[in-house]
């Protein structure tokens, strides 16, 4: 040892002289002679490692006259078994590069740990899994690779012989690694398996970016961590790996932001502090060198991550876990599509994009769509509501205008499109012309989630949570994109036509109250960027929606009330439709902002007219709903309500009237009849006449009921009229329009004075 500190050159010129009297004695009979043989080459290893050529052959000798046998006779003796394999390590270091060469030497050796990896102490396992590293430095260490070229960026798909050539080697140290992690149930050995996996990685040095050597080295051990139950024994584990993906990802996005240094982004801390000490360690001793990713590897990274986001695993795991996965997966798939925006932003994107685009959108229905169904019970909410993070995430981290795009299309590809593709109209209700998806249509990026989201929403049969509907609002409502709502509402007007339970309907109007609320925030947006009359036909369907439900929802709501036979089940229900239904309207109708926008003047007028033209089509459908609910002796008719709702928080809204009734002013001569029609004040005094007409149906049925949306709207019309009584030919055009022949005569009148 003092030789080699003072003269290293020379002494490892003549290793193969004085180290093999060294190396026999590891393995003595004597355990001080053992002890201190190990001692030494410990000293000197600085020296001698990695091997001359001499020091190799020499060794590989002495393993087949005598060595090896000696070695596998001390497997016999459970004392022993850890300093035999200690002594292999030692052998195959002294082997180096030329124990792949030397193969039948080679399967010899690896009979020894071939035993002790499955030995029943998991002692012995574990120093095999240390020792197991001495194998990898012996296959790539720096004279390996350095006979190798070395690339700064690099195409893992590119085929080099010296990546394909390396393939054996790693299939061979990560046979072991695999299979114990699969079986083992010591968190210890785990973590030691985990950290000579690590080692490994950190050793192929840039080889590791070949994507045939991801999916060798990096891909397998992941998948087993994945697949395995997420609790709290498996969670250091588990974080470990995470950690070690988001890291891999993330590389796309450091280049992003500084092409030329190494800035790495910030791993999850929340997980990382979840991580055993020694591998937590490993990030900073050990930094892989992963080199930007190609897109040709984007199977890969979407592979593993449908690995985590594994349907059966969610259905079992506490809802804390889920929690922690869903946070994380996330985390790491926003990195994802940030590397996928880079890809797009370069100068040859076109065939990329499509190609990225296209399969986010492909996992997203394969993962989630595909799974959601087979999940019988409410726990898929949680798979629901990872599904649509996911949507939103893809929504959010890529242009609006690569998805919006129609240079990009997709095939809708979704089998419930195909359900209600075919799904038959009620004869009883003169439904708006509308068009739905058709299955294997050609649509943007944008529509097929949009489809996509409705499609996951459709097919979970549990409550759906505020919170999701939020979601799916977020997805459906990106800023000036008016085309998804041409993939909404036929949707939407899809699901009344299939037969559904009054619980799946206020989904939907749950869905349709968080969408319109978004679409009110942003409505001058829309309206603005020139969506012309076809887009105000598809927003006046929209907001048209629950009127088809509420119609339609009688008979249902009848055979499931007698089913559950469940009293007051009908009157619950309608409450909370009408609470959903006219919780938007009144914002719709008061949002006194926008009411110096001449823009929305006019699609309000466009709205009310379409909204009279709905209730004459479908007069004697809401009479039967009226009918209904009174023979079910219900305190409150839901589309009466809701109605009223309109009307008064039109006639509250004290902007829009003055607008209208300058409106009146400048366009009405002295023979009302032959005016040009003012349409925002004659269109509110139709639907005010629209609603006193089922008012008086209403009252004709049961006089005895007390209505007091009626009452309160009939309250602001004698208002509204006496306002305008000092014009005697408009007031009584006005009369005539709301279906009052006298004041006298009205028995609405005379409720309301009452």
């Amino acid at each position: 040892m003092k030789l080699a500190s003072q003269y290293p050159k020379g002494m490892r010129d003549q290793s193969s002289i004085w180290v093999p009297p060294i190396y026999r004695r590891l393995l003595s009979a004597d355990k001080p002679e053992r002890d201190m043989s190990e001692r030494c080459l410990i000293k000197v290893s600085s020296v001698i490692l990695p091997p001359q050529s001499p020091l190799s052959k020499e060794v590989a000798l002495d393993l087949e006259q005598k060595l090896l046998s000696s070695m596998l006779d001390m497997l016999n003796d459970p004392s022993k078994k850890i300093q035999a394999v200690k002594s292999w390590g030692w052998f195959i270091s002294l082997l180096g590069a030329s124990a792949a060469s030397t193969r039948p030497l080679l399967n010899k050796m690896l009979k020894v740990p071939e035993q002790l990896f499955t030995d029943p102490d998991p002692q012995v396992q574990i120093t095999t899994m240390v020792i197991w590293k001495n194998l990898v430095d012996a296959f790539f260490g720096p004279q390996v690779l350095e006979n190798m070229d070395q690339g700064t960026v690099m195409s893992p798909i590119e085929p080099r012989a010296h990546a394909s050539a390396q393939m054996k080697k790693i299939r061979l140290i990560m046979m072991p690694l695999c299979g114990v992690l699969s079986r083992s149930h010591n968190i210890a050995l785990s973590s030691s398996c985990l950290s000579t996996w690590h080692y490994l990685l950190y050793k192929l040095g840039d080889l590791i970016n070949h994507l045939s050597i991801l999916e060798a080295a990096f891909g397998p051990v992941l998948k087993i961590i994945f697949s395995t139950r997420f609790d709290n024994q498996n969670k250091p584990l588990w974080s470990f790996c995470i950690n070690l993906f988001h890291d891999f990802i993330s590389v796309r996005a450091r280049h992003l932001i500084s092409p030329d240094d190494d800035v790495r982004v910030p791993l999850n801390q929340n997980l990382l502090s979840q991580t055993c000490a020694h591998l937590k360690a490993l990030f900073d001793v050990h930094q892989i060198k992963w080199l930007p990713w190609d897109v040709t590897s984007f199977d890969f990274q979407l592979e593993i991550l449908g690995s985590i986001v594994n349907p059966e695993l969610l259905h079992n795991m506490t809802a804390d876990m889920a929690v922690t996965v869903m946070d994380s997966t996330t985390q790491t798939f926003r990195l994802l599509l940030e590397g996928v925006q880079v890809q797009c932003n370069s100068k040859f994107a076109d065939d990329n994009v499509m190609i990225c685009i296209t399969k986010v959108c492909k996992f997203v229905k394969k993962v989630f769509l595909d799974t959601v169904g087979k999940q019988k019970s409410n726990s898929s909410a949680v798979l629901v509501q990872f599904c649509l993070k996911f949507v939103k995430c893809t929504v959010e981290e890529l242009d609006n205008s690569l998805l919006a795009s129609g240079k990009y299309e997709l095939c809708v590809d979704i089998e419930r499109i195909k359900e209600i593709e075919y799904a038959k109209c009620s004869p009883k209700l003169s439904h708006p012309r509308i068009r739905p998806l058709a299955y294997m249509e050609l649509v943007s990026p944008a529509v097929y989630l949009t489809a996509l989201s409705l499609s996951i929403v459709a097919q979970f049969t549990g409550e759906l949570s505020h919170g999701d509907a939020e979601q799916l609002a977020s997805i459906i409502c990106p800023p000036d994109l008016l085309e998804n709502f041409h993939a909404v509402v036929p949707f939407l007007y899809m699901q009344i036509m299939r037969p559904v339970d009054s619980r799946l309907r206020i989904k939907w109007l749950v869905v349709w109250n968080k969408v319109s609320k978004r679409l009110n925030e942003q409505m001058i947006s829309y309206l603005k960027a020139g969506c012309g009359a076809s887009g105000h036909d598809v927003l006046c369907q929209f907001f048209c929606y629950p009127f088809f439900a509420l119609v339609s929802s009688g008979s249902i709501s009848a055979h499931w009330n007698a089913e559950n036979r469940f009293e007051g089940y009908l009157n619950m229900t309608q409450d909370l439709e009408a609470e959903l239904v006219i919780e938007v309207y009144r914002s719709f109708c008061t949002n006194s902002s926008y009411c110096s926008e001449p823009v929305y003047m006019v699609f309000l007028e466009h709205f009310f007219e379409y909204l009279i033209n709905i209730v004459d089509e479908n007069m004697s459908s809401i009479q039967a709903n009226l009918k209904y609910c009174l023979e079910n002796k219900s305190k409150n008719i839901t589309i009466l309500s809701v109605l009223g709702n309109v009307v008064i928080g039109l006639l509250e809204n004290a902007q829009i009237f003055n607008y209208a009734n300058k409106e009146r002013e400048v366009t009405t001569n002295e023979d009302p009849a032959g005016c040009r029609e003012p349409n925002l004040f004659l269109g509110s005094l139709k639907l005010a006449n629209r609603f006193m007409k089922l008012s008086g149906l209403a009252f004709k049925e049961n006089p005895a009921a007390q209505h007091q949306v009626t009452s309160r709207c009939i309250s602001h019309l004698y208002l509204i009229l006496l306002g305008i009584l000092h014009r005697r030919k408009t007031f009584f055009y006005s009369l005539r329009l709301l279906g009052i022949s006298s004041l006298s005569g009205s028995p609405y009148l005379a409720h309301c004075t009452a």
